[in-house]
């Protein structure tokens, strides 16, 4: 019971702390704010782990590629969201990788729930059961998988809702995206998204079917209007694997909204 409260304080007091950085680096003075941040990081690293002391300093200078990168996070991204993301995702830590469904609104080629088929899904009691007693043992970051996890959207919010502590990332072809559904993710705070797209729009809707990168794009649009925290997934093939290290590529899913990119060898199920 009292390293139940313990913890909880100490989440707390990393709350207000992320609150603080939050605030100063969305302020009009976050370059002389952010300054003294990595200062007083960098001093509290030090001795506990110097490296990541140095690594802070040499990337956060006024100019450099991360500075950007954090600026335009405050800048496009729910601050809700940013908040819950690095509390349950980086504060608690720890990752499990779950189906909640194997079914699916597309047919991709290679992919082996289009073998399987749409019959097998957890309950939400089963998805309850299974994210309570992974936090039992410590595990607060889950990655839903599929099958395509939006087609149990409802009981995604409603279990992250529930599991206000622990952080979602859900791997997802995105063709499910409302706006409806963008507004519980603000309201909930601790949903993230890795999209699949496997390159412009010949080389990813040859494998995912017509209209697919359109959907994507749309879907990219509307959760960067909204301040969702996304990414993408990408398979990469002998046919695809220079389009999507391209710098045109890269710079497309910047554009976009996109905060960070899975690249996974394509491992297909069937002819």
């Amino acid at each position: 019971m009292q390293s139940k409260i313990a913890h909880a304080a100490e989440r707390t007091a990393f709350g207000f702390a992320l609150d603080g950085i939050i605030n100063a680096a969305s302020s009009k003075d976050r370059e002389k704010n952010l300054d003294r941040l990595v200062d007083m990081g960098s001093k509290l690293l030090k001795d506990t782990a110097p490296g990541a002391a140095r690594g802070l300093r040499a990337g956060l200078y006024p100019g450099s590629k991360w500075e950007q990168f954090l600026f335009s996070l405050m800048d496009e991204v729910d601050h809700n969201i940013i908040k819950t993301t690095v509390l349950n995702g980086g504060y608690e830590a720890a990752f499990r990788l779950f189906d909640p469904t194997t079914a699916c609104n597309k047919h991709c080629i290679g992919c082996w729930s289009a073998e399987y088929g749409n019959r097998y899904n957890l309950s939400f009691d089963d998805m309850d059961k299974l994210v309570s007693e992974a936090k039992a043992l410590g595990t607060h970051m889950f990655m839903l998988t599929g099958g395509e996890p939006l087609v149990r959207k409802k009981d995604i919010v409603k279990l992250a809702e529930k599991h206000n502590d622990c952080m979602f990332n859900i791997f997802t072809n995105a063709s499910l995206v409302d706006q409806a559904f963008c507004d519980d993710v603000k309201r909930v705070g601790n949903i993230a998204f890795s999209i699949s797209v496997e390159g412009f729009e010949d080389s990813n809707d040859g494998r995912r079917g017509d209209g697919s990168f359109q959907e994507v794009m749309a879907a990219m649009d509307l959760m960067k209007a909204n301040g969702l925290l996304f990414g993408t997934s990408t398979a990469y093939t002998t046919k695809n694997y220079k389009t999507v290290t391209s710098d045109e590529y890269l710079d497309m899913l910047i554009e976009k909204g996109c905060r960070y990119a899975w690249y996974f060898h394509l491992m297909p199920v069937g002819a």
